[in-house]
């Protein structure tokens, strides 16, 4: 039995490897070097993001940089979507938003404020409130994943226009 499972997982592996599989990754070193993160107060997707800028190969600043990344004004909703018959919760809303802007190191802008929004459903189970949790915790992290690929996706295009400019200076 153990043997037709690692059989089982050797073959998920060289199929998936075979079809071109890989995780996405993004390499913004090659056109940036250096960000700074601006938040606000309350907003703590700057962590999340600073992770994902320095796994892409960008060192992340507090001083000069070559590009600017605020962030404002995040808000963090759960809100009931639907009701059982006696008038109980059966599914919440998460709901994940933050305003978005990137300036370069001059304090031009480069993309206007923008709000992103990621949005995701719970089912409330009564009989099992751990679970339940658990879910909940699992698509808030969901949610922020969302969010910092779509920043991350906006600077990697940022990234890909300031590329002819950095050539030609260095």
């Amino acid at each position: 039995m153990r043997r037709a499972a690692r059989v089982g997982a050797w073959l998920t592996v060289l199929a998936s490897a075979g079809c071109g599989f890989q995780l996405r990754t993004w390499d913004l070193s090659t056109a940036l070097e250096t960000a700074r993160i601006e938040a606000d107060h309350g907003v703590d997707l700057d962590i999340d993001l600073v992770r994902a800028l320095e796994s892409a190969g960008v060192c992340v600043v507090d001083s000069d940089a070559e590009i600017v990344v605020v962030l404002s004004d995040q808000r963090d909703d759960w809100r009931s979507v639907s009701v059982t018959r006696g008038a109980r919760t059966a599914d919440y809303e998460l709901s994940l938003q933050v305003t978005f802007a990137v300036n370069d190191g001059s304090g031009e802008q480069l993309a206007g404020a923008r709000v992103l929004r990621s949005e995701r459903v719970a089912r409330l189970d009564a009989d099992n409130l751990v679970g339940s949790s658990e879910e909940r915790r699992l698509l808030a992290a969901e949610a922020r994943d969302d969010l910092v690929g779509r920043m991350v996706r906006t600077l990697d295009a940022l990234s890909r226009q300031m590329e002819p400019a950095n050539a030609d200076s260095g």
